[in-house]
């Protein structure tokens, strides 16, 4: 998924090429300034047919869905007990599972590869008390919630109206 730009009252829905029949479908446009005037940035698709409007929710939802997704990845920080910055946490799957279990056995001292540098370098930290272990798991697990539920209001708030009406004159309706 990459962003593209794009001047300010781009379509959501665009007929790119008629004898072809390719539509571009576009969501999560966003203003930003630039010297050139006002500008959007916008994640957009391609259909080599007349998209259906399920197919377009499929397609918008699944990028809410993604951002949420990388977002609950790259973005949880926790503090260690007597650090004064705050670590970013690597939330895969993987690392979920084994944070969940440790502490579910209330498994300490454990060690854990919180994350990586910009070099490839491991990023690790040693949980000595179950204290510290529980306020970095709890603090993962509200995170994740927190995350789940923004992705959820987002979609709750859209507005399938524009895509509709848009896709109605494409179509000729």
């Amino acid at each position: 998924m990459t962003r593209h730009q794009g001047s300010a009252g781009v379509a959501l829905v665009e007929l790119a090429s008629k004898r072809k029949q390719h539509y571009i479908v576009r969501t999560d446009i966003r203003a930003e300034q630039s010297d050139d005037g006002d500008i959007v940035s916008f994640i957009e698709t391609k259909f080599p047919y007349k998209p259906s409007l399920q197919e377009i929710k499929d397609f918008v939802l699944s990028v809410i869905d993604a951002q949420t997704d990388a977002k609950i990845l790259n973005s949880y920080e926790f503090t260690p007990d007597g650090a004064e910055d705050p670590i970013v946490v690597w939330l895969s799957k993987e690392s979920q599972t084994n944070f969940s279990e440790a502490h579910r056995l209330k498994f300490v001292p454990v060690k854990f590869k919180l994350n990586e540098t910009d070099g490839k370098q491991p990023i690790y930290h040693n949980f000595e008390t179950f204290t510290e272990l529980d306020r970095f798991y709890t603090g993962g697990v509200q995170y994740i919630n927190q995350c789940l539920n923004e992705g959820w209001a987002r979609k709750d708030s859209i507005d399938w109206t524009p895509y509709e009406e848009q896709l109605s004159a494409l179509l000729g309706e």
